[in-house]
């Protein structure tokens, strides 16, 4: 008897229902994709069985590059040997960053994401799912090769890979082709992990003894600070010191804490933040008692239409537990139907996310959505019960006739307080995108939005930068060209030794005399517009001879070399000391000092940066700028002339904008996700709203139609409706 009233009363009022169902499935909808978004990102890692006992091992030092930390080991080959004086660690991996972009096969060149030159251990201390290879044997010879499904598919279509030799080609990184065999093939990495690279391979020219990511597994129930307190004795020995001469530090960090506690140079890939988890996890509350709140002030608003539905219940007999069990039923009804239009939103939403962020947030969730529902369900119908829970039963029967009044004046209170919670959002995300445009817009090539960059160009096709300069420049849709070491977002971290008129090099060994360094062609300035505070721009057709060099200097630089003004530095002898052996750098002067500008994210210090331009050399990264709203044209022009001049090497760009929203992801999915649940929070507000408005009407039609009989206009009786939501929400 009671579904049957229930079903005819939710028929009756379908627009305030419907307001209810939108309000809990909106509601819920979000929370969901927040909590399994912030599942997957405090998940990171976690896929490996050994996850708890994987660290990754850096070191700093003041006498090295200013105590700079840095993701990876500058030292790596000291790693065995570590692990030889530790019997609290059980294995290790070395992951060295295969430098280049590109990988040759039958004389043609495929681009590479990520890439590793690793130790044969790889499969001991990593989880990676094989599809061919048995992961204790395969990267056991020197030269051995792991693909990626995808990269297999790309280079050898559907043929089977293993057996077939890919190489690094020789250039600016290599002096010598290196040859690998493909010996096995693996899944892809999961998105949730810090790194995804399209092969793995064992080096074929001696030990790991350069840059890598260095990892270790600790023994089960190691203290890594054990190790971290006992690495000094272990320096010490290595360079027959004392103790206290050492001043390297070490640092271990779990594997699980690198994507959202790390923020080291040279990261592998861009990390997330606790910042981003707090701010989502708080609108994921604020959406939750928004919606709650707007559900249960629609049920006590309308708790005055089931006065005729209770009184004939007491007339008739019926006990206290008669009304609770028909809120009951009601509520299980809407709970219900929103319940069910949230996995219709859930799954089309899952694909767009999928489609477009490549992350299936529904994959192996199955528990958590469950429990959201249950929980989100069994808080619904306690809140749909409101209008009984809140009152006793007396109360309920002998003074219904104030009831209505009671209850509008505590849904006018709920609905302030969503709108109260719904601000909050709305200053968050005001803030957040403004902060993040601000970012953007004061990034390199950002504003013009006219810039493309093609990253890690081989070093064949780096010697011959000058012609393809040049043929690009003969098309009207090509406003200017340059090349660099680093591309816009990228970290400009290498340093080098320098000597400045008027100074004398430190007689120690801390190597203070250390200035950061950033390669480029002459057009560079000009075309992402730096700004001069004295001085001039390179000369076109300066050659690189003894005395001849020319220095720009940044204004960080300008103070780090102990000059006060710009003009003070501008024609001081200079000279930077290379690194790299056979390549010399020519003594000349300091030409011009430019403002600083911010490279990699505004997040970050600007470093002190010495500017140079040298022939053929370290010039890694083409920039070209097209002329504004030509951009189809552009790119037919570029892709011409490059397919002319490197046939063998892919084509492959990306706009400066692009590029620099990917340094500032967190930041824009943030302020994204905050947007959605901000505009979700306000229409279940306004939904509330216009319920709780709706209700009011009705309940003073009478007096509504007398004061009309009385001459009262309708600007009047607005004034008299809403004056009271339009007081408190302003």
């Amino acid at each position: 008897m009671l579904y049957q009233f229930v079903i005819r009363n939710l028929r009756k009022r379908p627009l305030l229902n419907f307001i209810k169902v939108m309000g809990l499935t909106l509601g819920l909808s979000g929370i969901i994709f927040i909590s399994l978004f912030l599942k997957n990102e405090l998940a990171y890692d976690t896929f490996h069985s050994k996850a708890d006992r994987i660290y990754r091992f850096t070191t700093t030092n003041p006498g090295f590059l200013n105590n700079t930390h840095f993701a990876r080991l500058y030292n790596s080959e000291q790693i065995p040997d570590v692990v030889d004086y530790f019997p609290e660690i059980e294995s290790y991996v070395r992951l060295a960053p295969i430098r280049g972009g590109v990988m040759l096969h039958n004389e043609k060149y495929y681009d590479i994401n990520e890439a590793f030159v690793c130790d044969s251990t790889f499969f001991n201390v990593f989880d990676a799912q094989l599809v061919i290879g048995n992961k204790n044997t395969v990267l056991n010879a020197p030269g051995s090769m792991v693909v990626t499904k995808s990269f297999a598919q790309k280079v050898f279509g559907n043929e089977n890979p293993v057996g077939e030799v890919l190489s690094i080609p020789s250039g600016q990184f290599y002096g010598q082709q290196i040859d690998f065999t493909v010996k096995g093939v693996m899944e892809e990495f999961p998105q949730n992990s810090h790194f995804h690279p399209d092969l793995l391979t064992t080096s074929s020219t001696g030990p790991i003894s350069w840059w890598a990511f260095s990892y270790v597994l600790l023994n089960k129930n190691t203290n890594p600070h054990h190790i971290i307190s006992g690495y000094s004795n272990f320096i010490a020995l290595q360079n027959d010191q004392r103790i206290d001469q050492s001043q390297t530090q070490l640092h271990l960090q779990n594997i699980k804490d690198i994507h959202l506690h790390s923020d080291k140079l040279r990261e592998i890939e861009n990390n997330g933040n606790m910042v981003n988890i707090y701010v989502l996890a708080i609108a994921a509350f604020i959406l939750l008692l928004i919606s709650i709140s707007n559900y249960a002030s629609l049920n006590l608003g309308m708790a005055g239409f089931n006065q005729k539905f209770i009184n004939v219940n007491r007339i008739l007999g019926s006990g206290r537990n008669t009304n609770l069990k028909y809120f009951a039923i009601e509520s299980c009804c809407l709970v219900l139907v929103s319940l069910l239009f949230t996995l219709l939103i859930g799954i089309a939403t899952n694909l767009f996310i999928e489609k477009n962020f490549n992350i299936n947030l529904l994959h192996n969730n199955l528990s958590l959505i469950i429990f959201l529902f249950v929980s989100f369900g069994l808080i619904g119908i306690i809140a749909g019960m409101q209008p009984v829970l809140k009152q006793n039963l007396k109360r309920f029967y002998q003074k219904s006739d104030s009831l209505v009044g009671n209850n509008i004046f505590v849904s006018k209170g709920i609905i302030i307080t969503q709108y109260t919670l719904a601000i909050i959002l709305i200053a968050s995300v005001l803030i957040i995108t403004r902060q993040t445009n601000f970012a953007l817009n004061n990034s390199m090539g950002v504003k013009e939005d006219n810039i493309l960059v093609m990253e890690e160009v081989h070093a064949s096709v780096q010697q011959k930068f000058e012609v393809f300069k040049e043929e690009l420049l003969k098309h009207n849709t090509i406003q200017a060209v340059s090349a660099m070491m680093e591309p816009p977002g990228g970290e400009a971290n290498d340093m080098f030794e320098f000597q400045l008129e008027g100074q004398t090099p430190p007689a120690n060994e801390q190597r203070t005399n250390l200035v950061g360094v950033f390669p480029c062609d002459y057009s560079f300035a000009n075309l992402f517009n730096l700004h001069f505070l004295s001085g001039k721009n390179f000369t076109k057709d300066n050659t690189d001879t003894e005395g001849s060099g020319e220095y720009i200097l940044n204004e960080s630089a300008l103070h780090h070399l102990g000059m006060s003004t710009p003009d003070e530095a501008v024609g001081k002898d200079f000279k930077l000391q290379s690194p790299a052996q056979g390549i010399d750098i020519p003594r000349g002067k300091i030409i011009g000092v430019v403002k600083d500008f911010h490279l990699s994210s505004m997040k970050k210090k600007v470093n002190p940066l010495v500017f140079f331009k040298r022939d053929q050399l370290w010039l890694i990264n083409f920039v070209i700028a097209y002329q504004p709203g030509r951009q189809k044209e552009a790119l037919s022009d570029i892709k011409e002339v490059w397919t002319s001049l490197f046939p063998a090497y892919p084509f492959h760009y990306e706009s400066v904008g692009s590029m620099y929203r990917k340094v500032y992801k967190t930041e824009l999915l943030q302020a994204r996700l905050l947007t959605i649940f901000t505009v979700i929070s306000l229409f279940i507000s306004s939904m509330g709203l216009l319920g709780i408005s709706l209700l009011m009407a009705q309940q003073r039609v009478k007096e509504i139609g007398v004061r009309k009989v009385n001459g009262a206009k309708v600007s009047e009786i607005l004034q008299l409706l809403n004056g009271g939501f339009v007081k408190w929400v302003a």
